[in-house]
């Protein structure tokens, strides 16, 4: 997560030609355009949220796509198909062809036709060219909104920071669709399932499954899902089953079929955290693979994206940030490299500069202080060399947010063996329920740690029949 390619949210807006932002979007947006703004918008989504890393699922998704795509007439647009590291059940297109799907959405489908109709449905985002038709809104200012001359004349990788507000770091902001567009979409998208061979009528199973699944999981971490970008309606389920009632279709043979599903979904990180990541426990953040953790202010709101972790002070007042980059042992050229070029660049020399250690690990300090606002700012670079990687951690703030700014740089350090322990999460495994069996023996059963209802909605059945026997997806607790 190296903390120089950090780009602003929404920056994909700058590729958009002036005629395009004041509303004359279909005269002007070009294919060739479109792409240009897809391949910006790709960048910050696999930086601001990441795509999932499990190659044998991806090809899987990535192989379902192409095949859609291969019903489908010929068109100026390439087409590809992520995973998005995301826990909520979630589904997305860009311009120019680039096709999402969370893995929170990946876990509750029970039918490669389910995904099929899901992807057809973005893939006729694309094609009907929804997105130069509706332009996602910009992102605010950045968060912090802090006085004096340093503000804007640091760095260009501080600058990239703060123009990533904390309260939608780890967030795209993408278009939200009209009613219209999503019936289009529907209609679209189910010709072209059936067209590749698939049952139309799925698509209604999927979205019948999302909506039960985000009902049950109520709470803050799953607001965002599939329906905030794409409205919905009472009657779309019906005009969904009367228009796929209406398709002539030949069935093909599946990829896989639902245990082949359920196979390749086997393992996935199931919920808001992936332990490939890192994880939170409260304000500490742990990560086996960079074997660190650092503690963050208590009640600052924290942030883990693939570029860096961080937290920010609710009101504003401070941030700070950490990431990583290529290992120099003597972290003091580092310090002395950002002091030249603030010094050649803006004409300012730091307040302080100076060498410790971090626990065993040396460091270099770079620090400026403005006192022109009624209260100093300070910037604060920390270069520390751990046994892997060198870490850049980035804050500023208020003089009153010092000590917290100092505990937090002070608190990074190598991960204890009986805290890498900690680090793990539930995991989508599978196992057979027996005939007659209740959901909730089953469950007790096979160490499930999804309640009844969830593992209902999760695998599209009733809860309040014992059921033949089958497979079912299940969640299991285990240490990464």
């Amino acid at each position: 997560m190296p903390i120089a390619v950090l780009r602003r949210i929404g920056g994909y807006l700058s590729w958009l030609p002036p005629l395009l932002l004041a509303g004359c979007a279909t005269a002007i947006i070009t294919p060739a355009t479109e792409e240009q703004i897809g391949g910006q918008m790709d960048l910050e989504l696999q930086q601001q949220i990441g795509l999932y890393q499990d190659a044998s699922l991806s090809a899987y998704v990535d192989a379902v796509g192409k095949r859609l795509v291969a019903a489908m007439e010929p068109g100026p647009y390439t087409f590809r198909f992520h995973i998005v590291d995301q826990g909520e059940p979630n589904a997305f297109a860009t311009p120019g062809g680039y096709i999402y799907i969370s893995r929170g959405l990946l876990a509750q489908l029970n039918s490669e036709a389910e995904l099929a109709g899901i992807l057809a449905h973005e893939i006729s985002h694309v094609t009907r060219r929804h997105h130069a038709k509706q332009v996602g809104k910009q992102v605010g200012a950045g968060l912090l909104t802090l006085p004096g001359a340093v503000v804007g004349i640091v760095s260009e990788d501080l600058g990239n920071m703060i123009n990533a507000p904390i309260e939608v770091a780890g967030q795209v902001v993408l278009a939200s669709y009209s009613r219209g567009q999503e019936s289009e979409a529907d209609a679209y998208g189910m010709r072209l399932a059936a067209a590749a061979g698939y049952d139309p009528s799925e698509l209604a199973d999927a979205l019948l499954g999302i909506e039960r699944t985000v009902e049950v999981l109520t709470g803050e971490q799953y607001q965002a899902t599939f329906f905030d970008t794409h409205p919905t309606t009472p009657t779309r389920v019906a005009d969904i089953d009367r228009q796929a009632a209406s398709l002539s279709w030949q069935a093909q043979l599946p990829l896989t079929d639902r245990a082949g599903l359920y196979q390749r979904l086997s393992g996935l990180w199931w919920g808001t955290q992936n332990p490939q990541q890192g994880i939170f426990q409260a304000q500490t953040f742990l990560s086996s693979d960079l074997d660190i953790t650092i503690t963050f202010p208590e009640n600052w709101k924290t942030i883990n994206t693939p570029m860096f972790v961080g937290a920010g002070q609710p009101d504003g007042g401070a941030y700070v940030a950490l990431g990583t980059g290529e290992r120099v042992e003597d972290p003091s050229r580092l310090a002395d490299a950002l002091a030249h070029k603030m010094y050649e660049e803006a004409g300012i020399a730091p307040t302080e500069q100076s060498d410790f250690r971090v626990g065993e690990w040396p460091a270099a300090l770079v620090r400026y202080d403005d006192d022109s606002g009624a209260e100093q700012v300070s910037l604060y670079y920390l270069f520390v060399t751990a046994p892997r990687e060198t870490f850049t951690l980035m804050a500023m703030g208020l003089e009153s947010y010092r000590k917290e700014l100092r505990q937090t740089a002070g608190s990074l350090r190598e991960l204890s063996p009986e805290e890498e322990k900690t680090i793990g999460g539930l995991r989508l495994r599978t196992a057979e329920r027996h005939s007659g069996e209740s959901l909730e023996a089953f469950n007790r059963r096979v160490g499930n740690r999804w309640p009844g209802d969830l593992t209902a909605a999760i695998n599209g059945i009733g809860t309040d029949v014992t059921g033949r026997r089958h497979l079912l997806k299940i969640a299991r607790y285990e240490q990464y």
